[in-house]
């Protein structure tokens, strides 16, 4: 338990002591300048007790008291500024030292970052990506071209069946047929054999 506490003591620096110094000092000011205050308005109720008395010896008395009051008064509010103004410099310069150690601390963490990663392992990366993109496009050349060729085969081989198809059937005459000239006798004979043929009507009785 001793060295628990002992361990929390160390790790008070000094200028959190005196940190804590300056604002117990600045707690007594203040309790004393309260005091004080309150002490400056008795003694002027006194005076004007004094004076209603008639007795102006000894109110001059207690107001040269209350002067030498307000002096002092003037003294706690210089010491309370001093007080005031060493605390703030402290807590700034605290803050100072602590963004100090922060941007040392980042500055330590970039400059391992950096390390594990040199300008030598970007360029080798940008090379290597490189690498692969031509090896991709070329990949993607040859397949186009064997697919090119695929299909310029079977085109070929579909013409070639056509021609064959083409050979084996009966070659069509270009030449026209001559006319048959029919005999006027025929040509008569089935004109009449297409004419219809008249019903006869039946006569009258």
């Amino acid at each position: 338990m001793g060295n628990l506490f002992a361990k929390d003591t160390k790790r008070i620096s000094e200028s959190d002591r005196a940190v804590l110094t300056l604002k117990t000092q600045r707690r007594k000011l203040l309790t004393e300048q309260k005091r004080i205050e309150s002490l400056i308005e008795r003694e002027v109720e006194i005076a004007r007790q004094l004076i209603a008395q008639k007795q102006q010896d000894r109110a001059l008395l207690v107001l040269r008291k209350k002067k030498l009051q307000q002096g002092r008064l003037k003294d706690l509010d210089n010491w309370l500024v001093g007080v005031e103004k060493m605390l703030g410099d402290i807590e700034a310069t605290k803050g100072t030292n602590q963004l100090y150690a922060a941007l040392k601390q980042g500055h330590i963490a970039l400059k391992g970052l950096q390390q594990e990663v040199t300008i030598q392992d970007v360029e080798k990366l940008m090379d290597d990506n490189a690498a692969a993109k031509d090896y991709q496009d070329e990949l993607s050349a040859a397949l186009n071209t064997d697919s090119s060729v695929v299909e310029e085969d079977d085109v070929l081989a579909e013409l070639s069946a056509l021609e064959v198809q083409e050979d084996d059937l009966p070659e069509v005459p270009r030449h026209e047929l001559p006319k048959v000239v029919r005999p006027a006798a025929e040509v008569q004979v089935q004109t009449s054999e297409q004419k219809p043929q008249r019903l006869e009507e039946p006569i009258a009785a």
